[in-house]
């Protein structure tokens, strides 16, 4: 027996949840995460901001960002254990991606988020850049090396 079935609709008020821990698959609803590191209530807003205003701008590109892009650069930015950080700009890219860049006079970390691409880090030393790096889902944790110096 299903539990959405008629039968089961009378039962459904006894059910209870006690005990049990929901879980989420996005960063976005981690609120212990958030209050751990205080610049990221901004960073989640800009994502989400910048999804709002996504459009496509013709002769120009595609500036609209998708779940996905959105849910990996939520990703991106929760392996990130820096605590003191300044608040990062957040832009979007031609093709649906997203940067994310933090920057302190000549020097900037920047990271390119492209749908199906995957992500890209960057340290920029006056523009030029002087490391540069293609990250998969299990190493978003190696942005925190890039991003020593920017801790306040």
């Amino acid at each position: 027996m299903s539990i959405m079935t008629s039968e089961s609709w009378a039962c459904l008020d006894r059910i209870s949840v006690t005990g049990e821990k929901l879980t989420s698959e996005t960063a976005f609803l981690s609120s212990e995460t958030v209050d751990k590191r205080p610049w990221l209530v901004s960073a989640f807003a800009a994502l989400l901001q910048l999804q709002r205003n996504g459009r496509f701008e013709e002769g120009i590109g595609e500036f609209r960002v998708s779940d996905d892009t959105l849910n990996m650069a939520g990703r991106v930015l929760h392996c990130i254990h820096h605590r003191n950080l300044p608040t990062p700009f957040l832009s979007t890219l031609s093709g649906g991606g997203i940067q994310i860049a933090w920057a302190s006079g000549q020097d900037a970390v920047e990271v390119s988020i492209f749908p199906g691409e995957g992500v890209t880090v960057a340290r920029l030393e006056g523009d030029v850049p002087t490391k540069i790096i293609d990250l998969g889902p299990a190493e978003y944790g190696e942005i925190n090396g890039f991003l020593e110096g920017f801790v306040v």
